[in-house]
């Protein structure tokens, strides 16, 4: 197994889940997922099967409407930071699982800014909580940068059993 191969299944699963956000409220008829708001980590309403990304947003996200992206009138599974967060984790995953197990992805510099990346969304998420600004595509490119961090960050961790691979 290749050093990049976590990073590339995670990414599939990751854009599998985006394609799903996106294809679910375009299927079903206008305005069927609406009023979604509820607690992160309590299962607030019924789903059926065929709806099992909005139960993975029901049991992971706030799923406030105020802070959803529409499509057909219905609001996403998750919310913008978080559909910015798989977006930016999925692409950084893609991106970088070739340099897997190489340098820079073998040095724990790598993973610092992985994490200061990680610090840039939730200063997002602070500032937004103290000044109560409502703008769901600063929520949005805020998650892309969060991603990307922890993309860097767990291509870190998965390049420590292959560090020094392809090295010459």
């Amino acid at each position: 197994m290749r050093a990049g191969t976590p990073g590339l299944a995670i990414s599939t699963f990751l854009f599998a889940l985006l394609a799903l956000m996106v294809a679910l409220p375009l299927v079903y008829s206008p305005g069927t997922f609406v009023g979604l708001d509820g607690t992160a980590g309590v299962m607030d309403h019924r789903w059926s099967a065929g709806q099992f990304v909005y139960a993975l947003g029901d049991m992971f996200c706030h799923q406030q409407a105020e802070r959803s992206f529409m499509l057909n009138g219905s609001q996403t599974a998750f919310c913008a930071r978080d559909v910015g967060l798989i977006t930016g984790s999925a692409s950084g995953l893609l991106l970088t699982s070739r340099y897997a197990g190489k340098p820079p992805f073998t040095e724990r510099k790598t993973m610092y800014a992985g994490f200061a990346l990680i610090f840039v969304m939730a200063a997002e998420w602070a500032a937004g909580a103290l000044l109560s600004y409502d703008l769901d595509v600063l929520r949005f490119v805020a998650g892309i940068v969060g991603g990307l961090g922890i993309s860097m960050a767990v291509q870190n961790m998965a390049s420590e059993p292959w560090k020094g691979e392809g090295e010459s």
